[in-house]
């Protein structure tokens, strides 16, 4: 566990692996981890990763050694994809070549439930014990980095290297966040699939995104803190919020989810009431599922840390009443508040809009005038500066699809601190709207802008990076805004 700058750079190894082996590389399979073996051929690691197969002289043009042991070369990380008797040998061999990392792929260890195969992982934690050889897994796909293309994931998408950190118990969830990341524009800079944790462990890796200068965001599936242990993970973990925000999805939280969390990871059912109490305590961010994940991660990498609320009322902008009802009524049930303007901000907005079917009090109801791009912008600018607002959500209609009024809602946005966010509830439900939101959405993208196709997760997630927000308040922490 990396506590000074040197064990800190040791560590960091594990993303920035110069020479890598691969034990039970194989042409004839194209099973399991034999899928990624092709994608190494065209990495910058082509020239310095090893086959390890007695049965191969080569491997996809590569040589292949019968042993790690045979390789003329020392190995940063090796990756062990042979069935779980096999392990345990290879895993010595690991040891005595002085491997610093070893991913282990395979399952069938303790989240069998079976005794014996639960004693096969205790026989690999006695093999590296006291050694300088660390075990990510097993059952799991082992690291991700976006600057070097260091990835088991399948079909891992070029994505722009970013400063969001993530692990996971679930090499699933692994795969499955990289590809919503790619299409949502999430941006990582490293990730980990851990598996049963018998080794390199929650902590590790909480510990090294905390010390990362380019992590900003740290997000976790978990299931169990694994080999480490509780106590210890919250102290940290109450350290790392002070400078930068968790967001963790706890897998298993109800029975039935753990029973199916003992068979996926072998975790240990834990009382979710205790995680709450953490996350309270620590200003951690605990959601429930993967959408309510895939929302707060990107809500929290697009404000955090230069647009931090100073509390918890929202402005909303839009030509439609009953829309603006519904909002309203969303956002007050997930904690925030839709405050009157004051009567400056009114008054203001009285001389641009007509007296009848319009409400300028907030919500901001605009009537038929709102589809005017000036009217519109204007009103906008009125709420941005109006003292009474800490955030300001500008519902997007069909009639908005245009890169030219985005373009003007982007300058506006670009202009204020405040946290600013589209939403575009109408998207999802038409074909021929997603298709006329194609550029628009490029566009969004391309300006980092935080929009949301529902409302309900437009008002959740922003509820909880209020929740960060007055954690840090409450203890008197200070961000920085660079």
């Amino acid at each position: 566990m990396p506590h000074s700058l040197e064990e800190f750079k040791k560590f960091d190894s594990v993303f920035h692996p110069k020479h890598i082996a691969f034990i039970g590389a194989s042409e004839s399979s194209r099973f399991g981890a034999m899928l990624y073996l092709p994608a190494f051929k065209d990495s910058k690691f082509s020239d310095t990763f090893y086959p390890i197969n007695p049965k191969h002289d080569t491997v996809l043009g590569w040589k292949s050694y019968p042993s790690v042991l045979d390789v003329p070369y020392p190995i940063d990380m090796a990756y062990i994809s042979l069935k779980i008797n096999a392990i345990p040998q290879v895993l010595k061999e690991c040891v005595e070549k002085k491997v610093k990392w070893v991913t282990i792929f395979a399952s069938g260890f303790s989240e069998t439930g079976d005794l014996e195969s639960a004693q096969k992982e205790k026989e690999l934690q006695e093999i590296i014990k006291g050694s300088d050889t660390r075990v990510i897994g097993p059952n799991c796909l082992g690291p991700f980095n976006t600057e070097n293309g260091i990835s088991f994931a399948l079909n891992s998408p070029n994505v722009i290297p970013g400063s969001v950190s993530f692990m996971s118990q679930s090499g699933g969830h692994l795969t499955q966040l990289l590809d919503i990341g790619f299409k949502r524009d999430i941006r990582f800079r490293y990730g980990v699939s851990f598996g049963n944790q018998i080794d390199l462990n929650a902590l590790d890796f909480l510990r090294h995104y905390h010390l990362d200068p380019k992590t900003k965001v740290i997000a976790a599936y978990l299931e169990s803190f694994g080999t480490a242990y509780g106590h210890e993970f919250f102290e940290e973990l109450k350290e790392t919020t002070k400078i930068k925000p968790v967001i963790i999805w706890k897998g298993g939280h109800t029975d039935d989810g753990s029973r199916a969390a003992f068979s996926h990871t072998g975790a240990i059912a834990s009382d979710l009431k205790l995680w709450k109490a953490m996350a309270k305590q620590t200003g951690a961010i605990l959601v429930k599922d993967n959408e309510e994940f895939w929302n707060t991660i990107k809500t929290f990498e697009i404000l955090f840390p230069k647009h931090m609320p100073n509390g918890r009322n929202v402005g909303i902008i839009t030509p439609g009443g009953g829309s603006s009802v519904n909002m309203t009524d969303l956002f007050a049930y997930h904690n925030l508040k839709v405050p009157e303007l004051t009567h400056n901000s009114q008054e203001k907005l009285a001389k641009i809009l007509p007296r009848e079917n319009v409400n300028v009090k907030n919500p901001i109801d605009l009537g038929a005038p709102g589809f005017v791009l000036e009217i519109f912008a204007s009103c906008i600018e009125i709420a941005v500066k109006d003292p009474n607002l800490d955030i300001i959500v500008v519902p997007l209609w069909p009639d908005h699809l245009y890169n030219y009024i985005i373009k003007r809602m982007i300058q506006i946005q670009q202009n204020t601190p405040k946290p600013f966010l589209f939403c575009l509830p109408w998207i999802a439900d038409s074909f021929d709207l997603a298709k006329r939101f194609k550029k628009v959405g490029k566009l969004l993208r391309k300006q980092r802008q935080l929009y949301f196709l529902s409302f309900k997760e437009a008002a959740n997630s922003i509820s909880l990076f209020c929740d960060y927000a007055d954690f840090l308040k409450a203890h008197n922490i200070q961000i920085s805004n660079s």
